[in-house]
């Protein structure tokens, strides 16, 4: 098969390391979907195409470390509702849908994720039900959007109705409408495995872990999770201390782990270099210490932080502790876009909240987390995020000349 060279002509190539203020204009040449060099006036022997970028800012494409596929066609249902309400509509309305749904929802969110310069998104998918079907209808969808993905269909065997006070004392069918069966913990993990042999990764197509959330799991679910990980080198990601609730959870629930659940996470052998933790709103200092101790990393979604009422993540404690970044747009009913611009700016607006001094974090810091930082969540940092030769060609080119840079 005869292999496709383009090349990129005349655009100010973004460098992390290089001067982030005023990018060099460079030309980059690509083989099918990999970057083979990059300088000034480069020639080769066959060029298939020519995209010219003078006036143009190429950057990796970005990543959205956090997201969820399956309530992209509920946005704008819920309003005003703080997390633990709105999760009773939103993860019941993703499930049991037809076939036809799923794949549209798939291809919608793609679509609006690609028009906002994402190229990779962390699909955190709540499935149901876990077969064989519903999975080849996403991983087809995603195929013929043409962007990457790096899916992780969610696992939990506690349900949620374990973590509301006085349930007992709840109406029977209010128990069952609010989830009060577990799942089988084997059944879940070897469904995960199967998917990993049926569809190996390839292309565009990248495989992680989700435990829905460390109080949802029994140390086995969570043991089980690590173990898979390891055998299959893969990211793990999770959702830690969203509100104020879940470390009330975590004081009353998980005593025997000091009331923490990194603790939880530490104990069962979970925090590690392919932890991703997921929010991290009400986490305290010490806890953030630990993670950053263990190499663990934490992805920030301050939108969807603000519309669900959840708070204001402690950015300057995180980023003094030196614990890697990432960041995520999460649900489109819960932060309403697929923007990983947004998030960005969110980022750096949010810092100056504890600590109003002029300085970080700055838009090439926060670039940073947003490109090679969630490619690193993955553990893909070695071939998506930066412009570099060997690296993938997942590139945006940003005009210039629009008026929003102007002057």
């Amino acid at each position: 098969m005869t292999s496709k060279r383009t090349l990129i002509r005349g655009g100010q190539v973004y460098d992390h390391e290089g001067d982030v203020h005023k990018p060099a204009v460079a030309d980059i040449l690509i083989e099918d979907d990999k970057i083979l060099s990059i300088g000034a006036n480069l020639t080769a022997d066959v060029v298939h195409e020519v995209i010219d970028a003078s006036g143009r800012l190429v950057v990796p494409g970005l990543i959205n470390a956090h997201y969820h596929s399956h309530d992209v066609l509920c946005r704008g249902l819920f309003e005003e509702l703080p997390l633990e309400i709105w999760l009773l509509y939103t993860l019941p309305m993703g499930g049991n849908r037809s076939k036809d749904e799923v794949r549209v929802r798939t291809l919608v969110g793609a679509l609006e994720s690609l028009r906002c310069g994402i190229t990779t998104v962390q699909d955190m998918l709540g499935l149901s039900p876990l077969n064989d079907e519903q999975t080849d209808v996403v991983v087809a969808a995603y195929r013929e959007a043409g962007i990457r993905v790096v899916f992780s269909p969610m696992v939990w065997d506690i349900p949620p109705i374990a973590m509301v006070r006085h349930k007992d004392s709840l109406p029977p069918a209010v128990q069952e409408m609010l989830g009060n069966k577990p799942r089988p913990i084997r059944d879940q993990l070897d469904y995960l495995e199967h998917q990993f042999k049926r569809h190996p990764p390839s292309g565009t197509l990248h495989w992680a872990i989700s435990p829905f959330a460390p109080q949802r799991c029994t140390p086995k679910m969570l043991q089980g999770c690590a173990e898979l990980a390891d055998e299959y080198d893969l990211a793990v990601y999770t959702h830690v201390y969203e509100t104020r609730g879940q470390v009330l959870i975590a004081r009353e629930l998980f005593a025997d782990h000091d009331g923490s659940l990194i603790s939880y996470m530490d104990n069962v052998g979970l925090l590690g270099p392919r932890l991703n933790i997921v929010h991290s709103v009400w986490i305290s200092r010490r806890e953030i210490d630990r993670i950053a101790a263990a190499d663990a990393g934490i992805v920030l979604n301050h939108l969807s932080n603000f519309k669900l009422k959840s708070g204001i993540a402690p950015i300057y404690d995180m980023r003094q502790a030196g614990v890697r970044l990432g960041v995520g747009c999460d649900n489109c009913s819960g932060s309403d876009v697929q923007s990983v611009f947004q998030a960005m700016k969110m980022f750096c607006l949010i810092a100056a909240v504890s600590e109003p001094e002029p300085g970080p974090g700055l838009a090439h810091e926060v670039l940073r987390h947003a490109t090679i930082g969630n490619a690193r969540t993955a553990g893909l940092a070695d071939r998506l995020g930066a412009i570099r030769p060997g690296y993938k060609a997942d590139l945006i080119l940003i005009d210039l000349n629009d008026v929003a840079y102007l002057p």
